[in-house]
C-alpha cells in the first residue's frame, strides 16, 4: 500500500511539475545579445520625429537583454537593410532599437519571441 501511495505521489509532482515548469521558463527575461554601436533607443519601432517616437535614450554598445523581435519600420545602416527591431531595457524603461545594430541576428533571431 506504501509502495502504491509513493509512485501516486511521484506521478502527481511529475505531472505538476510539467505543468508549472513551462510558464516559469517563459517568466524567465530575454536573451543576452551584443550591440556593435550605440543605438538611439524609441518607445516604438518608428523613425520620424514625432512626439510619440522621438529617440529616448541611447542604448550604449555592449551586452544587452532582450526581450522579443517585432516588425517596424525599414533601417537602412552600412548598406544593410532590415524591418527588424528588438526590444531592450535602457534602465528607465523599455524601448525599440534596430535589429541591424545587434551581432549575430541571423542566430538571435531563431530564438527570440514576437512581441
Amino acid at each position: 500500500m506504501r509502495t502504491t501511495a509513493r509512485l501516486v505521489l511521484i506521478a502527481a509532482l511529475a505531472f505538476f511539475a510539467a505543468a508549472v515548469l513551462p510558464s516559469a521558463a517563459q517568466a524567465l527575461p530575454g536573451t543576452y545579445v551584443t550591440t556593435y554601436a550605440d543605438a538611439p533607443g524609441r518607445p516604438r519601432p518608428c523613425l520620424n520625429d514625432t512626439p510619440t517616437c522621438r529617440p529616448v535614450g541611447i542604448v550604449k554598445r555592449g551586452s544587452h537583454l532582450i526581450y522579443c523581435q517585432t516588425m517596424g519600420a525599414t533601417v537602412v545602416l552600412g548598406g544593410y537593410v532590415s524591418n527588424w527591431w528588438v526590444m531592450t531595457d535602457l534602465g528607465t524603461g523599455r524601448v525599440f532599437i534596430p535589429a541591424l545594430y545587434v551581432d549575430n541576428w541571423d542566430l538571435v533571431s531563431m530564438s527570440l519571441p514576437y512581441c
